[in-house]
């Protein structure tokens, strides 16, 4: 069945010429919706302008994407969206579908009655008619990925324009922006690994100076692009970079806001970061003052969904009693993202259990009479030394449960102590360390 449905789509996606220049001047014009979702599965939308005779391949063109195609007897065959497929002549168009079982390609639909209709003809084949609702989606069938949100014409292209629009930044302050902001500087590594995925690199002008730091983040991998990753809360530095938006945390330089906001550059602050409730909103505040509400409200399900998929699997699970512990004796209780992390995993918090408030520091004496079954160990904190061994090491540690066990875990700092979407990543170590029986294919592979 596969082969059958690739091999219609082969033919479909041959049926594309060259692009045909668009009407210029003149009323006799339509407009179509365009969703694009690519690997990461978070959908892009485009509101486009076209001739009133214009093709699906019309108005993927004018999205502005970058396109890759290769040509052929019967035209061009759509390879490439984007940074996603594969790129001619040096690859076959359909080169992530060949010498293996599994096969991903570009596939196109069309919106009938609310709901996707794989088009039967190839985006040239489409006449577009005014309000009609295009989709590109890279289809994967070694993934989970669920297709593009069939979202109407009225909610890609609504009659009054997105912008100007004013939010209510996490201050209370009310910061209105003209035009979507191109120009983004960072100074919050939450804020930073959020705004890449809602964004990209290409509308970051900077980024906070921890987030090439792949000891505590996880955006280290994906900066290129971003012109600077040096960014702190100096003022002067801030109004030099002529950001048309800096993001700033409540913790950031208090006195960076005023002096910002009396040189005129609008300004954006985050004010909580403790709960799973307060990364829902920061995403949905970052989502909305650069107008990437669609792609914020897919990370949030992302993110749930693997939540509820570690849920499903810890249920029933008897509690485990965790201490998260970094040299120096650094700990987190109740009203913090670490204490989430463990309890979302289906630990108990030894922490929360004493009531030690939100970032207490901990002696060995509370770690000997807590005795937890595990031992979640950081250690980005620590200038030198292995952290494991340090513990190990430690004659008043030698007879705590988890040591004797040998459950005493070190833990990846970037997934444990994030305030981000990647919280998710972080509960999957945590479940996977507690319940690794629970997690067969997986064990404790992601926790190092």
């Amino acid at each position: 069945m596969l082969r059958a449905i690739l091999t219609l789509a082969v033919l479909l996606l041959t049926l594309v010429a060259a692009p045909r220049a668009l009407a210029q001047g003149g009323d006799d014009t339509i407009r179509a919706g365009v969703i694009v979702q690519g690997p990461d599965g978070l959908p892009q939308t485009f509101c486009v302008e076209l001739p009133e005779d214009a093709t699906g391949l019309d108005a993927l063109i004018a999205t502005g994407l970058p396109l890759e195609s290769e040509q052929g007897p019967l035209g061009a065959t759509v390879c490439r969206i984007g940074d996603t497929g594969c790129t001619p002549p040096g690859e076959h168009c359909f080169c992530q579908c060949a010498g293996g079982p599994g096969c991903a390609y570009w596939t196109y639909f069309g919106l009938q009655n609310g709901a996707w209709q794989y088009r039967v003809s190839g985006p040239l084949l489409v006449t577009l008619e005014d309000g009609a609702v295009e989709g590109w989606w890279w289809r994967d069938d070694g993934s989970n990925a669920a297709p593009p949100p069939p979202l109407s014409f009225d909610a890609i292209c609504p009659s009054e324009p997105a912008f100007p629009r004013t939010v209510v930044d996490g201050l209370g302050r009310e910061v209105t922006l003209d035009a979507p902001p191109q120009r983004i500087a960072s100074v919050s590594l939450g804020a930073d690994e959020i705004l890449l995925p809602l964004v990209g690199p290409e509308r970051l002008l900077g980024v906070s100076y921890m987030a090439a730091n792949p000891a505590i983040s996880n955006v280290a991998d994906a900066l290129e692009g971003v012109p600077r990753t040096d960014l702190i809360g100096d003022p002067e530095l801030l109004i030099s970079l002529d950001a048309d938006l800096v993001i700033l945390a409540a913790y950031n330089n208090p006195a960076a806001l005023d002096q910002l906001l009396d040189a005129d550059v609008p300004v954006f602050v985050l004010a909580d970061f403790n709960t799973l409730d307060d990364i829902r909103a920061n995403i949905r505040l970052l989502g909305e003052v650069t107008g990437a509400e669609l792609r914020a409200e897919a990370l949030i399900a992302q993110m749930d969904a693997r939540l509820e998929a570690v849920a499903r699997a810890v249920e029933g699970q008897p509690p485990v009693r965790v201490l998260f512990y970094e040299p120096g004796g650094i700990t987190y209780g109740p009203g913090s993202t670490v204490d989430q992390i463990i309890t979302l995993a289906g630990g108990v918090n030894v922490a929360a259990e004493a009531e030690l408030g939100p970032y207490p520091l901990v002696d060995a004496e509370f770690v000997i009479a807590a005795d937890p079954d595990v031992i979640l160990l950081g250690g980005w904190y620590a200038e030198q030394g292995d952290p494991l061994d340090t513990l190990l090491s430690n004659p008043a540690f030698a007879d705590l449960r988890a040591v004797r066990e040998g459950r005493v875990v070190p833990v990846i700092d970037a997934h444990m102590t994030n305030v981000s979407h990647h919280i998710a990543t972080g509960v999957e170590d945590v479940a996977r360390a507690l319940y690794p029986d629970a997690f067969p294919e997986g064990a404790a592979d992601d926790v190092e």
